[in-house]
């Protein structure tokens, strides 16, 4: 009866130790997919910033030539703005003369 009970016990240790040596192998496994995958996020992560930069370049350029051209628009004003308060000031000089 011992007998029986300790091949049953060894049995069931045997099964336990295939089960612990099946999960440390799965846990292998996983820990491998999950590290490949983080890298894979890491690289896509990337990948979608460098795209986005990429996207971004010529919406820039366009409101850098706006900014430049609104720029330029303004001086002409300012200088036009300038001239006619000269000729309003000899106006009024002529006016008082």
């Amino acid at each position: 009866m011992i007998i029986a009970e300790l091949d049953q016990l060894e049995a069931k240790i045997r099964t336990a130790s295939e089960l612990l040596t099946r999960l440390r192998d799965e846990k292998r496994a996983l820990e491998l997919e999950s590290q490949e995958l983080r890298e894979r996020v890491r690289s896509l992560e990337s990948e979608v910033a460098r795209r986005d930069a990429e996207d971004l370049r010529p919406r820039l350029k366009s409101l850098e030539e706006e900014r430049a051209a609104l720029l330029e628009e303004r001086r002409l004003v300012a200088k036009r703005v300038e001239d006619l308060l000269a000729k309003l000031a000899q106006l009024e000089k002529s006016l008082h003369a």
